[in-house]
Parts: structure tokens; sequence; C-alpha cells
């Protein structure tokens, strides 16, 4: 094979599996930095918001922190149709409903509404970054990942002369492989 064809075959793997996984990348991308700035502390959760109200609770005379509580507790923040499971301790109930829970001093009456607000879009690529599906998406996410290999090898052929591999690709393709070494190197 010449090197006319094997340019050739070269542009055309690079270009069909860049058309072909466009969708893919762009999920990865926006899914890792969110991702990232989860992992540094930006934010509580990469899947959803969280609320916080601070507010007070009725609490009868001699109050037992049962269901029969929890539910009327949740009647007063209107969540009683969503109550899930409730969890006692020492002066305190914590009750959980679908999109928070509410946590409740029984001796003050004092009580924290955390609300749960799910980041839709943001949460499906990230359940996509991290497998969460398995099964055949396993599959289909190895594939994206030789994919990238390939992209990267073949991109490293597309452009010829001063711009190509021969220098100005050289060296920036020798400082994206230095770059990660050295973090490796300092934090690993």
């Amino acid at each position: 094979m010449d090197r006319k064809t094997l340019r050739r075959w070269n542009n055309a793997i690079h270009r069909d599996l860049g058309y072909f996984f466009f969708g893919m990348t762009l999920i990865y991308a926006l899914s890792g930095i969110i991702l990232n700035h989860f992992k540094s502390g930006d934010f509580v959760h990469p899947d959803y918001s969280k609320k916080f109200e601070e507010l007070t609770i009725a609490i009868p005379p001699n109050a037992i922190a049962d269901k029969t509580f929890a539910m009327k507790a949740l009647e007063q923040v209107h969540e009683e149709k969503h109550y899930r499971s409730f969890v006692t301790g020492t002066g305190y109930l914590q009750i959980f409903f679908d999109s928070g829970s509410l946590y409740v001093d029984m001796v003050s009456g004092k009580a924290e509404l955390e609300k749960k607000t799910p980041r839709y879009i943001l949460k499906e690529f990230n359940l996509l970054h991290y497998n969460s599906i398995k099964h055949w998406f396993t599959w289909f996410s190895d594939a994206y990942a030789i994919a990238m290999v390939l992209l990267a090898i073949t991109g490293l052929f597309i452009l010829r002369g001063k711009n190509g591999i021969k220098w100005r690709g050289a060296v920036l393709a020798l400082i994206g492989i230095i770059i990660p070494a050295i973090i490796i190197l300092l934090y690993a």
C-alpha cells in the first residue's frame, strides 16, 4: 500500500470515528468537568442540587418520635405524600421523603428542610460516564475507548509538513505526554 492510500485511510478512519463518537465525546467531556469539580468540593453532588430551609415544627407535649409524628411533621411542609422512612436518635427525628429530608429537634421544634433538585441531562450524562447501566453499554463504552486511542493515533498523521508530526505536532504531542507524567510523579 503506498503512502497516499495510507493517508486516505488514516484520514477516513479519523473522520468517521470522530463523527460516530461525537455525541459520546461531548457527554464524557461535560460529565468529566462536572465530576472533577464535584470531587474538588465545588458542589455537594453532581446529580442534584440541595436547598436548605430553617423552620419550626409544632411539637405537642409528650410527643413520641414515631411514624405518626413523622407524617404530621411532613404535613407541615407539604411532603406527606412522598414519605419514605425515618430515623430517630437522642432528641431528634430525621424523616426522609422522595426529594429530600426533614431534620427535627424534638426538644425545641427547630427543623431543617433539605430539598434535592435533580440536575437533568447532567444526571443522565454522569450515569453514562460512571457506566451505571452496565450490560451492553459496557461494550459500547469499551468501543468508544478504543476509538479514542485510534483517534489519538490517526490524529498524529492528519497534517503534513512543519505543522505535522515532523515538527510542531511532535512538540505538542511530547508536551501532552510530559504534563500528565509530571503530575503522576508529583501526586501519585
